[in-house]
């Protein structure tokens, strides 16, 4: 089965997987400790969460390797595994090793949620907005192999960019993104990381890190966030004004 999701770097994998590491062994500690610390060992409801627990931990990892979205819904299911462990050894039975385990369990895995979260693999797409005019995409220009390919902007933040492209672009290479906004056009570099092709025939969506180490291209990033934050804040004000005033007009009639 093809990855859906391609990554032009080692580095950052090797994070995430230390943390998958760490935090499978925390939970699996404390599934041992409570289970024994409860002299419920080897018998029906032990056997039935030790599959539970390998199985979780085993379709997290894939879902971290494969940056898939079912990495979300494991994540919610293991942060109520651990809620159920803090609130029961805090009110009924209370075991300050046991909490230490589930908090030190719990930190490791918002640590990897957040380093999930970038726009490099999970960028934050307006899906449920299907009306073009509202969402807080950015049009661009890319410069690739001396012409400008037109894309659209998706998300920026953490110094990394997310875009929307129909060609075909070879990771690991530097590119140059031209965004006209008002009267100015912005120009950012940067390294192409990741790309995602989630369904044949619609766009590819591709991350971008910005070359931050450029202060002129730092400038320029952060100038164009704040940019971005303000047209999406000025979309949802215009949503609401169009809507009201078609209301006002539908009762008029």
């Amino acid at each position: 089965m093809r990855k859906l999701l391609e990554i032009d770097f080692k580095d950052e994998i090797k994070k995430n997987l230390i943390t998958v590491y760490v935090l499978a062994v925390l939970i699996f500690s404390v599934f041992i400790v409570t289970r024994t610390l409860e002299h419920s060992i080897f018998n029906l409801g032990f056997l039935f969460e030790l599959v539970f627990v390998f199985g979780t931990l085993r379709f997290y990892l894939l879902s971290v390797m494969n940056r898939n979205y079912a990495f979300w819904g494991i994540n919610i299911v293991m942060s109520i595994y651990l809620l159920m462990f803090i609130l029961h050894y805090t009110f009924f039975k209370y075991n300050i090793f046991v909490l230490y385990l589930s908090f030190l369990a719990g930190i490791f895995l918002a640590i990897n949620a957040y380093m999930m979260s970038s726009p490099l693999y999970f960028p934050r797409i307006q899906w449920w907005e299907y009306d073009f005019r509202y969402r807080g995409e950015l049009k661009a220009f890319l410069r690739h192999e001396d012409s400008n390919l037109p894309i659209r902007i998706a998300d920026i933040r953490r110094e990394c960019i997310s875009f929307l492209a129909f060609e075909g672009i070879k990771l690991g290479e530097q590119i140059e993104l031209e965004i006209p906004f008002g009267k100015k056009t912005f120009q950012i570099k940067g390294i192409l990381k990741t790309s995602r092709e989630d369904i044949p025939g619609r766009p590819i969506r591709y991350g971008l890190k910005v070359d931050v180490d450029d202060k002129d291209t730092l400038r320029i990033y952060n100038e164009l966030s704040k940019v971005w934050n303000l047209k999406k804040k000025a979309n949802i004000r215009r949503k609401f004004t169009d809507y009201v005033e078609s209301k006002e007009a539908n009762e008029l009639q």
